[in-house]
């Protein structure tokens, strides 16, 4: 009997392994995902001095998720400015035209919602261990 309960032991310790190995390719594939949002959302952000460009970021949860966002204090207006009612006309620094050079609202929404596939896609690789991980 002590056989039979020792291979059950490395059965179930194998099964804790193989989760904890998933749950890591996961949070893997999640990160690059994230990055790959990250990535275009930048092509989108309008732009002056770049200081929104450069305030994005992508981490990594206590909670087995990613977080995708710009910290700066204005992104969020920028973010959700449907109405773009400046768009083409001059800055005053000087510096292009506002809502240029590729700049669009929802510049964070958008890469997320276009490319859904490319997002499962990357996600499902490193959890099958296809991937960079």
């Amino acid at each position: 009997m002590t056989g039979i309960l020792e291979g059950l032991e490395k059965c179930l310790d194998n099964i804790n392994r193989e989760i904890e190995g998933f749950k890591k390719r996961q949070m893997a594939g999640m990160f690059a995902a994230g990055l790959l949002i990250q990535r275009r959302s930048q092509k989108l952000v309008p732009v002056e001095r770049g200081k929104l460009k450069a305030s994005a970021y992508t981490r990594k949860e206590a909670t087995q998720s990613v977080v995708i966002g710009y910290s700066a204090a204005y992104a969020l207006p920028v973010h959700e400015n449907m109405e773009q009612k400046l768009k083409g006309i001059k800055r005053p620094s000087g510096l292009g035209v506002y809502w240029g050079p590729n700049g669009q609202p929802k510049f964070l929404e958008r890469p997320f919602r276009d490319g859904r596939a490319d997002i499962l896609e990357t996600i499902a690789s490193y959890t099958a261990g296809k991937s960079g991980s």
